[in-house]
């Protein structure tokens, strides 16, 4: 699978839908309500033409615009934070749409190498395009920005309004703690619970706002990454015995 259901739903989400799946929701119509009546649902991505001719400006990694030869295509993506979840997007989306441009953005470029060697065209993190890209998956983590609802918002501002603006946000904002069952019916925490939380719920509002969709993930995790490691690193433990921990695994999600 390798990340084929973000891949899909990134592909399928319109800002007229209000529930996508268990963990995904968008913004009601009426954020965006021309866009909203005039695209219904679809399944399914054409692949036609180019969306346009023009040179496409894409930031170099001093953050500032620079000419570029190339032209936004019906399916190109521009992915914020080309890590594990990224790349595996990054990945099912060329095996999808042959021939398509798939941008990343990254807090620094100690990877830029690596991510050129796969096909992904790197800048940095905040960097703007001239032309709007028809597809955004935010899914960068927090834990490296001074102002992430503010990053959000810059990579709001690249999305073209078509396509699909895709958010990867945690379950964690629900408020449900007891080991009990949990979906999207269940109501979030409150702002002002905790910074930890407040980050991500001002962000999932950037994204609302902007006529984007969320996908509230639990833990992602692989062999060597994620709570799992964390905690049988830690040996014993003083705490409840029975805690349930949410986990999917990056390549079946």
């Amino acid at each position: 699978m390798r990340g084929a259901a973000v891949s899909s739903l990134l592909a399928t989400s319109t800002p007229a839908s209000r529930s996508i799946s268990p963990t995904a929701f968008c913004s009601p119509s009426s954020v965006k309500p021309s866009i909203a009546a005039a695209r219904p649902p679809r399944l399914l991505l054409s692949r036609q033409a180019p969306l346009a001719s023009a040179a496409l400006g894409v930031s170099d990694d001093t953050g500032v615009n620079m000419a570029g030869t190339d032209i936004v295509g019906q399916n190109d993506l521009l992915i914020v934070g080309p890590g594990v979840l990224g790349r595996l997007v990054a990945e099912k989306w060329q095996e999808e749409y042959p021939g398509c441009k798939v941008f990343g953005q990254t807090a620094s470029t100690d990877h830029h190498s690596e991510l050129s060697n796969i096909g992904i065209i790197p800048s940095l993190k905040g960097s703007t395009f001239s032309q709007k890209i028809p597809y955004v998956i935010f899914c960068a983590p927090p834990s490296r920005s001074d102002d992430y609802p503010g990053d959000v918002r810059v990579a709001a501002s690249n999305w073209s309004g078509e396509g699909s603006f895709l958010f990867t946000s945690s379950t964690a904002l629900y408020d449900c703690s007891d080991n009990g069952l949990c979906n999207e019916d269940c109501p979030s925490v409150p702002i002002g619970r905790s910074p930890r939380t407040d980050v991500l719920l001002k962000a999932e509002n950037v994204v609302l706002e902007a006529g984007g969709c969320v996908l509230r993930l639990a833990g992602l995790y692989k062999i060597d990454r994620g709570a799992h490691y964390f905690w049988l690193r830690k040996g014993s433990l003083d705490t409840r015995p029975d805690h349930i921990i949410n986990q999917i695994h990056y390549e079946v999600i």
